[in-house]
């Protein structure tokens, strides 16, 4: 009997994540999917136009455009895009990082043709009004001002900074007084990221071949066919970034290194700084967080040329200095 049960486990090995099929269209655009039988589907529009592609000239203008996702376009409005979103039991997320922007639609996979027409007006018909811009402003400058109330997320902004000055050292959240003060420099900075060689769309749930095919029948067949224009490789030049607040009594501080991309992740996991679910977590960094009172949490970016991985302590304002030596 056991012999038996012991063949039969052998048998079925381990599960393996699918790799994704990749092809391009006539104009440049990537598209990669990987199938699936579930019934749903996630279709995903990425621009490589993230704060890292800035300039002094447009600080803030990829949080703007971030911002202008699903918004009015030439063939839809912004109202009819969420109803029949919402009728399709779809959900619409926008999000930036500082290398890419992504419009990402989770829905059924019926509804995948409808979505991928709606992502390529996005790409192709935004309007960028200037009285939708106003509306676009407080978006911006609400999540720019919670993101500064956070200290963690300023102090990772803030290492950022530090490490690499510009290009990838820019922020995510638009500065106030940003020189992006209207729609139409929103729309010239989309118009020179909206081309072929910036843009892939990514699916999981979706035939590849059907997927490709929808692109091309799609708007986005319609953007340049330019490449992506050459970029400055990212050079982790150090340093260090201090911000005073005498009111608080928590006080963080961040320390971070330099690493290939793909090893980021698994040197933060080897510095094993988060707790246990029922206790201490058994790593050195881990058992002096909690012997000493205050929290490490291990971070890590990786990037297409970079990556950083670090450590972020939080304690009393007048126990730092002990909580960093250990």
């Amino acid at each position: 009997m056991y012999s038996r049960v012991a063949t039969k486990a052998a048998a079925r090995g381990y599960a393996s994540v699918a790799s994704p099929a990749v092809t391009s269209t006539a104009n440049g655009i990537r598209v990669a999917a990987t199938g699936g039988d579930s019934g749903l589907a996630t279709v995903s529009l990425v621009i490589n136009a993230g704060s890292r592609h800035e300039t002094v000239e447009t600080a803030g203008a990829a949080h703007y455009l971030k911002a202008f996702g699903f918004r009015n376009t030439q063939g839809r409005t912004s109202f009819r895009t969420i109803r029949e979103a919402e009728l399709n039991g779809a959900q619409l997320t926008a999000e930036a990082t500082r290398e890419n922007i992504t419009y990402r639609v989770q829905c059924f996979s019926d509804a995948v043709p409808y979505f991928v027409d709606v992502l390529g007006d996005i790409a192709a018909e935004t309007r960028f009004a200037e009285h939708e811009f106003r509306d676009v402003e407080r978006v911006v400058e609400f999540e720019a001002l919670s993101a500064r109330a956070d200290a963690a997320t300023r102090a990772l902004d803030g290492v950022h900074q530090a490490a690499f000055r510009g290009g990838l050292g820019n922020s995510l959240y638009a500065p106030h007084g940003s020189p992006v003060a209207t729609g139409n420099a929103v729309a010239q900075y989309a118009k020179s990221a909206l081309v072929g060689g910036r843009v892939a769309v990514v699916a999981t749930g979706v035939d590849a071949t059907e997927l490709a095919r929808l692109v091309g029948e799609s708007k986005l067949s319609q953007l340049p066919s330019q490449s992506a224009p050459a970029l400055e490789a990212a050079q982790f030049v150090g340093g260090m970034q201090q911000v005073y607040e005498s009111a608080s009594p928590v006080a963080h501080y961040a320390l971070a290194f330099p690493c290939a991309p793909g090893a980021a992740p698994v040197l933060a996991a080897l510095l094993g700084s988060r707790r246990a679910k029922w206790g201490v977590g058994s790593s050195p960094l881990a058992q002096a967080a909690s012997r000493l009172g205050f929290s490490a949490e291990t971070f890590s970016f990786s990037y297409s040329d970079a990556g950083v991985v670090g450590v972020l302590v939080s304690a009393q304002a007048t126990h730092m200095r002990e909580a960093v030596k250990q």
